[in-house]
């Protein structure tokens, strides 16, 4: 019952904003309509249209993803041995095919990319949706897959070829160029064994506790999270190495340096408001999840050199398993519109919720491996990731900033609160920002977060 009445409380948070987010969303879309029904006549006609009226009206590039409304699904093929039992049709609603225990199942995805696909070539695929965080959008990246597949190279990647996440942070700085004001900030955590450990907190990680918003509100809050108002590029790259030099991984047959946690970057990007209008709040959520794995083979390592930490690894991938079958349940909630999706069931899935909650952007990179032994996890990967394409999430919202109170972190219409702190950095961490930076609702002068 209790459940019942926070779910209660959080569908009249919804209803209530539902009519304000329609007619803005109906407004936006009348004016592209407008404007391509316009060039399209002025094409056939044969005369260009003039300089300034060539382009989409603001807000429009990325809106193929936002009416669509379905998470997107790219899919990339790890390099190694080719194998007669799955093959792919690289590209625009590509296709892997994979043959199973006699059973031959096609797969068809948004994109496919080859073994030999460039961290190029895959961020240009991804590229529009991360920069519509800085019109107002909250975007959800994440990587899904079996363990030693790839995802924290492609979302990471070496520093001589850079990923996902390094590739979409230049991205958002560059465009920030172009002028306007925005606050810039960073928080980041892990979700270890169910706990939900802060990366950026000086000292060591500390364990928080997520709680449900306040009745009537909606969203989640994380108390006693911590972030960081980022002055510059070069300093978010630091901070993030300090979180990922925070993160929990270990050796296991299927990869000498698994990460045993998911890791979640928030960046929000609060703009300054302007003479037409109240500013917006964008932001994105890179999530770099941890590796399904057969729990035989996450011990399997430990038991070959008598590591005494078998049962932790074993810990781990049941855990692992468990949030990641968590969040399976929630897609196939979302996919078939039931009223009650269970978000509860794992704190991955709770801090999630917003990110997957109406008028989001998300798009899931999934992972797979070509290699015989491994096509199991590989069909059950696909079979996820065709569940995950048919989820429909609505029209893409634009967040007006809030006058007051926090930035948002994982959120898209309450925020994730966190505590405003300057914490006090450990040795090899970023500087914190200065005394002259003021509260977390000042905004940063363009110049200071291109110097």
């Amino acid at each position: 019952m209790a459940s019942l009445r926070q779910g209660c409380g959080d569908l009249r948070g919804l209803v209530s904003t539902f009519t304000q987010s329609c007619q803005g969303s109906l407004n936006e879309a009348r004016g592209q309509v407008s404007w391509a029904l316009g060039a399209l006549s002025v094409s056939e006609a044969g005369p260009q249209l003039p300089e300034k009226q060539q382009g989409p009206p603001p807000g429009c590039p990325g809106r193929i993803l936002e009416l669509k409304g379905n998470i997107r699904v790219l899919c990339r093929l790890r390099p190694g041995t080719p194998s007669s039992l799955v093959s792919s049709e690289p590209g625009l609603d590509g296709s892997v095919t994979t043959c199973y225990r006699g059973h031959r199942r096609r797969f068809r995805l948004d994109w496919v990319f080859p073994p030999d696909a460039s961290q190029e070539e895959v961020f240009r695929e991804l590229e529009p949706a991360v920069l519509s965080c800085l019109r107002g959008y909250s975007v959800c990246i994440f990587t899904y897959g079996q363990t030693g597949t790839g995802k924290t190279y492609s979302m990471e990647g070496p520093p001589e070829d850079p990923g996902i996440a390094p590739r979409a942070l230049q991205s958002l700085f560059r465009e920030m160029r172009t002028g306007g004001q925005h606050q810039v900030t960073l928080s980041m955590v892990e979700i270890y064994n169910e706990a939900v450990r802060d990366l950026l907190a000086p000292g060591p990680p500390e364990r928080l506790a997520v709680r449900q918003g306040p009745a009537g509100q909606g969203g989640i809050q994380v108390a006693g999270l911590t972030y960081w108002d980022v002055p510059n590029l070069e300093t978010l790259h630091q901070m993030l190495s300090l979180g990922r030099s925070n993160r929990a991984t270990a050796a296991t047959a299927m990869n000498q340096h698994s990460s045993r946690s998911h890791a979640l970057v928030t960046l929000t990007l609060q703009a300054a408001s302007s003479t037409r209008g109240s500013g917006t709040t964008g932001t994105l959520h890179l999530v770099d999840l941890a590796g399904s794995e057969r729990a035989w083979k996450a011990g399997g390592v430990c038991r070959a050199r008598g590591d005494p930490d078998d049962a932790q690894r074993l810990r781990e991938a049941r855990t692992i398993n468990r949030s990641l079958l968590a969040l399976g349940g929630v897609m196939t909630a979302l996919r078939s519109r039931r009223a009650h999706v269970p978000f509860r069931d794992s704190q991955l899935t709770r801090l999630l919720q917003p990110a997957l909650g109406p008028g989001a952007t998300a798009v899931l990179l999934l992972q797979i491996s070509t290699r015989p032994e491994d096509l199991g996890e590989t069909v059950c990967s696909l079979k996820f990731a065709e569940r995950v394409g048919q989820v429909e999430l609505g029209p893409a919202r634009r967040r007006r900033a809030r006058r007051s109170g926090t930035p948002s972190s994982l959120s898209t219409d309450t925020p994730l609160t966190g505590t405003p702190c300057t914490p006090t950095p450990s040795p090899g961490s970023p500087p914190s920002p200065g005394p002259d930076s003021g509260s977390s609702s000042a905004l940063v002068p363009q110049e200071d977060l291109l110097s």
